[in-house]
């Protein structure tokens, strides 16, 4: 759902411990003194203690004095309303508005005269493949509304039609026969003319047309036709075809110069891939697998501003995690990573996203989160990865600096090996890799000369964080906006969502207002099945709703519910039968612990995705004294289990390293 900010420049309003303050004053962006509005009392914070406050949920944003002037209690009850409440056909259309404003935007401040603003419309419209631009006006009425709501994406919100659509001329026939043979005769065959293009089509015409009736001909198109369809061939697309993608992309190749930023957070990227190296079982010290690693870095100051570590492949929940990383401040990173010496100053909401074409992605959830967030989620043109550069060069950096530089590194390429044998070598663990990987990243690589920068990355934050005003979302919302949504009706039982049922005594109100049974719209995570959050139709809060089964639910993954459920279908009961449920997650425990001790990789690896272990699970990483025996691992399983269901069994997961 799309929430306010909290930014910390003068002026600014904010909520602290329920009362309304706002910025008097602020000094080198370290220091402010906040004014409460009622009392008209003046107290004194450093920025530290603000992020503090902010951290145990005690400074929420606030509205300020200029927009309570001109908000409506109409603007205000609309609002109020998360984005997944409104049907799906007003959700798209509000994306297209959205789309179009921020597309307007990067034309500088509106020229609303109709020559003008006409053909900025047909610019947009054909960047973002819209067959029924919007006309001036209607383009003139969402910017007034979005401009007057305080730039809440949620005014955008309302019917409206689209229509419109054409077809093609020719006869299928006649298309189809001349899309043939310039695939086949001129693309691929050298050598080959126009007319010889037009002569082949003719004959192809002619020998259709002796299949059809005398009022039924296919007209032979003329040969301008036939020119001016291989003329809209790019010639990037002919060289292609005829000599080879590596020809053609080195004969067309150029060097622009990239997009530029002009403070940080502005435009930001990310990207996934899978490290260079083995890591191992903390108790078993068996090899797991390579981990996936998702990263999100700052376009202007290089600076990484978060990351995501699993054995999973990359999915939606990579990005949700990532971006909950980057987002939050990272002030407990000492105590959790001892090692680590320099702080990490990141964090904040980015105004931008540039990610390639993923399906995670292309997700509904995320597209929802970024809209929820205000955050514009832009793509980069398919198979040109090299418009996220900076993500692209950091990954290439975190392979060669860092990862081949550790014991159990694959390499890049086996040819680099030389009869060394990365499953053998491997000795870190994963919480030992997420402790040397926070030290690259905080310690070495954001202290080193960038060329490119003329200095670190560090200090390149650093300048630009004293001028530019740092947004945070609702501390409280957050995981909120990240996390999946669908809708659900709450009855007497209250909600059930995946075999599960949830209820509380917060939702009573609900169902006194609006009948018994009501469908409402449910927040829910994968990693975690014991609370969901169920929307308040009305003011649209999130209400946080435990598992009726909460000793079950608690801390259970999706993947793991879905093979306990299978695992009680397979033996003749129910998928909701709760007595069982306990007992066979249990056994999948056990099964997860036994694939861990496996002698096969693909089992270790199996084991390590179904057991959910990520960078956002606390560390357990543990200074130890030379003479300090290991700790022994302790028993997975206190009975003898029942014999397995066949879905619980690793064994046709196969060795995928």
């Amino acid at each position: 759902m799309l929430m306010s900010r909290i930014s910390f420049e003068t002026g600014k309003a904010m909520l602290l411990d329920g009362r309304r303050y706002r910025i008097a004053r602020a000094i080198n962006g370290e220091q402010f003194t906040l004014e409460d509005m009622e009392s008209l009392m003046l107290q004194q914070y450093n920025k530290g203690e603000l992020l503090a406050l902010y951290d145990e949920h005690r400074l929420q944003p606030g509205t300020s004095l200029e927009s309570l002037d001109r908000q409506t209690e109409t603007i205000n009850r609309r609002t109020s309303q998360p984005f997944s409440a409104f049907p799906e056909p007003l959700q798209a259309a509000a994306l297209r508005r959205k789309h179009y404003l921020d597309e307007l935007t990067s034309f500088g401040p509106p020229n609303w005269s109709p020559t003008v603003m006409s053909e900025r419309i047909a610019l947009i419209s054909k960047k973002l493949g819209d067959p029924t631009p919007p006309s001036c006006s209607s383009l003139y009425r969402w910017y007034r509304r979005y401009s007057s709501g305080n730039q809440d994406a949620r005014t955008l919100v309302q019917l409206i039609r689209c229509s419109g659509s054409y077809g093609c001329r020719s006869p299928i026939e006649v298309q189809e026969a001349l899309v043939d043979l310039i695939q086949t005769r001129f693309l691929e065959g050298p050598g080959c003319s126009i007319r010889d293009i037009h002569d082949s089509l003719r004959a192809r015409i002619d020998q259709l047309n002796r299949l059809r009736s005398p009022n039924d001909q296919l007209r032979i198109p003329s040969y301008n036709t036939v020119r001016r369809a291989v003329q809209t061939i790019p010639e990037y697309e002919k060289s292609l075809a005829r000599n080879g993608k590596e020809y053609a992309n080195n004969e067309f190749r150029t060097s622009l110069a990239a997009p530029k930023s002009k403070f940080i957070l502005e435009r930001v990227e990310i990207d996934h891939t899978p490290l260079d190296l083995f890591v191992v079982d903390d108790k078993t010290w068996l090899p797991l697998g390579r981990p996936w690693l998702t990263l999100v870095i700052d376009h202007y100051s290089r600076m990484v501003l978060g990351f995501y570590l699993s054995f999973s492949p990359p999915s939606v929940e990579s990005v949700f995690g990532c971006l909950r990383h980057a987002v939050l401040p990272k002030g407990n990173l000492q105590e959790r990573y001892p090692r680590v010496e320099h702080d990490w100053p990141c964090y904040g909401l980015p105004d931008t996203l540039i990610c390639d074409n993923g399906l995670e992605f292309h997700s509904q959830s995320l597209e929802q989160a970024c809209f929820e967030l205000s955050i514009y989620l832009q793509f980069c043109p398919k198979k040109k990865p090299y418009f996220k550069g900076r993500v692209e060069r950091m990954l290439g950096s975190v392979a060669s600096q860092f990862a081949h530089a550790q014991p159990g590194t694959s390499f890049a390429n086996w040819l680099e090996r030389h009869g060394y044998d990365p499953v053998k070598e491997a000795v870190a663990t994963f919480d030992e890799l997420l402790h040397a990987l926070h030290i690259w990243i905080v310690d070495i690589y954001a202290h080193s000369y960038h060329r490119g920068l003329k200095t670190t990355p560090y200090a390149k934050w650093r300048d630009s964080q004293r001028l530019t005003p740092i947004e945070l979302p609702e501390r409280s919302r957050l995981d909120v906006a990240l996390s999946h949504a669908t809708e659900r009706v709450l009855g007497h039982y209250g909600v059930e969502l995946h075999g599960l049922r949830y209820n509380s005594r917060a939702l009573f109100p609900i169902r006194h207002r609006h009948g018994t049974r009501v469908k409402v719209m449910v927040r829910y995570s994968v990693e975690d099945l014991g609370q969901i959050h169920v929307i308040d139709p009305d003011s649209g809060k999130a209400i946080a709703v435990p598992a009726v089964e909460f000793e079950y639910a608690n801390g259970l993954r999706l993947a793991q519910h879905q093979l306990i459920q299978q695992g009680l279908k397979e033996n003749g009961q129910g998928e909701t039968d709760h007595s069982g449920l306990a007992a066979s997650k249990e056994r999948l425990r056990n099964t997860i612990g036994e694939a861990f001790r496996s002698k096969k990789l693909g089992k270790r690896k199996w084991a390590a995705q179904k057991a959910g272990i990520h960078s956002n699970t606390r560390s357990t990483l543990v200074e130890r004294q030379d003479d300090e025996p290991p700790t022994p691992p302790e028993p997975v399983l206190q009975f003898t289990p029942r014999p397995l269901p066949t879905r619980f069994n690793p064994d046709d997961q196969g060795d995928r390293s």
